[in-house]
């Protein structure tokens, strides 16, 4: 599970400081304020393009972790978790995970993040 996270951190520092799907230089154009942020910028167009349709090729083993998880057997799309482009949250507040886990979350420590019970992506208990 710490593998998971390792190789989850490491794949996103490398998407960051690489080229995005859209071979733009991260911090490039109008969009540098969202680069900051987290994610490379993108086009008005590439905007509307799904998380997944990209990160199946640019971080193909974190598509894979949350394709074959209940997250993504129950088409719980990355926004949802994440936010968009425009306020990316690499890693989701607690708030995000009680909009559908409410009764889990008065079961959790209040104290801790939820990533730090369950990996991120597979969503199974470390």
């Amino acid at each position: 599970m710490v593998r998971q996270q390792i190789i989850f951190t490491t794949l996103f520092i490398v998407a960051v400081a690489l080229t995005s799907c859209t071979g733009k230089e991260v911090g490039d154009g109008p969009d540098a304020s969202a680069a900051a942020g987290g994610h490379p910028p993108l086009s008005e167009q590439e905007k509307l393009i799904a998380c997944a349709d990209c990160h199946r090729d640019a971080t193909p083993e974190i598509h894979q972790q949350w394709y074959d998880s209940r997250h993504g057997i129950g088409m719980v799309k990355c926004y949802q978790c994440h936010g968009t482009f425009e306020n990316l949250a690499v890693v989701p507040e607690k708030s995000k995970c009680a909009t559908c886990h409410m009764a889990a979350m008065d079961k959790c420590p209040k104290d801790k993040e939820c990533s730090s019970c369950h990996s991120a992506h597979s969503f199974t208990n470390k």
